[in-house]
């Protein structure tokens, strides 16, 4: 999410002026670091859930001491203990199961208290985990609350696994699109079963970043905020980045390729020896 922070995340924030917000799912803490200073200037407050971080997120959550709360929990085990939020960044498990079921405790929690549902920025919600599942703990879920998966990459406009694509290493649903997959699906989900008034917008690059606007959190000076991501200069700004952006995943395509080659090769090789050893296994062994 961090990519989008200085066009379009920084103006939501400063523009909504939340007093309490919630991250889920910080990783390194190249999104949390830039919300924690806006922490800084305005007093804001941020609940930051994230189970198993890398160091580097304690390396910058400790230079803000005051301005978090750091939950080393499960996003679903946070939302119901914690006071409601009046901003969500979500960018947790990517699967429909945990989102809808964020979502769901989100607005419960909202509830209970009386106050707005929070404004939520979601990443992910375009390819390729718009219609399709990644689970960073599968065997954690109930296997009626996951797709088949497997730790292979994806390809734009190929619903099948491939060996050669990006994100090989994570574990990926084995088909996109269909019912209760991926990050968007989750989202139409909610917004259509929920009842409450609610805006959505899409913007589909840098693998996506999503808003949902309440009714009751809609300000004219937030739309004319949202409004303008969608005009013609922001646009060609976004053009610009995302010409440095294809190239980066050209390079990531082009190196996973180069590994699969090296891959391939080393079992051809490891094959060959096994076959050698096996005819000098046979020709060393005693007739008869």
């Amino acid at each position: 999410m961090h990519r989008f922070w200085t066009r379009f995340v920084k103006p939501i924030i400063e523009t909504a002026a939340p007093r309490r917000m919630m991250e889920i799912g910080a990783e390194f803490g190249w999104n949390t670091a830039p919300v924690l200073e806006y922490c800084r200037r305005t007093g804001c407050r941020l609940e930051v859930i994230d189970p198993a971080p890398p160091p580097a997120l304690h390396e910058v959550l400790a230079r803000y001491p005051a301005e978090h709360v750091y939950h080393a929990e499960k996003s679903l085990e946070v939302i119901p203990r914690i006071a409601p939020v009046d901003l969500v960044l979500l960018d947790g498990d990517h699967n429909w199961h945990t989102v809808y079921n964020e979502l769901q405790a989100i607005y419960r929690r909202a509830a209970e208290a009386g106050t707005a549902p929070p404004i939520i920025l979601f990443h992910d919600v375009a390819w390729p985990y718009a219609r399709r599942d990644m689970y960073y703990d599968p065997l954690e879920l109930d296997p009626a609350a996951r797709h088949p998966y497997a730790d292979r990459g994806m390809l734009p406009g190929e619903s099948e696994l491939t060996e050669a694509g990006i994100n090989g290493t994570f574990h990926n649903a084995l088909y996109e699109g269909g019912p209760r997959n991926g990050v968007l699906t989750a989202i139409e989900d909610f917004q259509a079963g929920i009842g409450v008034p609610m805006a959505f917008h899409k913007l589909p690059f840098f693998n996506g970043l999503g808003i949902l606007v309440p009714a009751a959190r809609t300000t004219p000076a937030l739309e004319a905020v949202i409004d303008s991501f969608f005009s013609r200069e922001s646009l060609l700004e976004t053009c610009v980045a995302l010409e440095t952006d294809g190239m980066r995943v050209r390079a990531e395509l082009t190196v996973q390729q180069i590994r699969l080659t090296q891959r391939t090769e080393a079992l051809r090789r490891a094959r060959s020896t096994i076959e050698a050893l096996r005819e000098e296994l046979k020709a060393a062994k005693p007739a008869g």
